[in-house]
């Protein structure tokens, strides 16, 4: 069964439990209940989240359309990251494993390595110099 976490951050970016629930599923029904049970649980509109942050998955995001649709919603700088890391070996066409290369020169083979190494590093440092960017 799927544990399904709900945290909420205070102004001093320290977070806190809101919910726990096992999901017999993660599907999107199950997502709208469990979201629709917490919303029940708010006593007030200002207790309602204003932004909610999540890792991209299709069935969570349309959930949380459907039960906070004025509820602004933003994705995971975390994941946003991990995928952008993976993207560099499809799109880039850079070797994912540069160690099972089929390289003979050993030499040939680590520079391969670095190649790939740098690459990515220059491609997440400039992502991380954008996302931190004041404009």
């Amino acid at each position: 069964m799927p544990l399904f976490e709900i945290v909420g951050v205070t102004s001093t970016k320290m977070t806190y439990s809101v919910v726990f629930a096992f999901l017999s599923f993660e599907r999107e029904n199950n997502i709208i209940w469990t979201l629709e049970m917490l919303v029940g649980l708010l006593t007030s509109k200002r207790s309602m989240p204003k932004v909610i942050v999540t890792n991209g998955d299709p069935a969570l995001m349309k959930a949380v359309a459907e039960v906070l649709p004025k509820t602004d919603h933003v994705f995971c700088y975390f994941h946003i990251e991990k995928n952008l890391k993976s993207r560099c070996v499809t799109d880039c066409r850079v070797n994912a494993n540069p160690s099972k290369a089929k390289v003979v020169d050993k030499d040939a083979k680590e520079a391969n390595n670095d190649k790939y190494c740098e690459l990515v590093k220059k491609i997440v440092r400039a992502w991380r110099d954008v996302v931190k960017s004041p404009t």
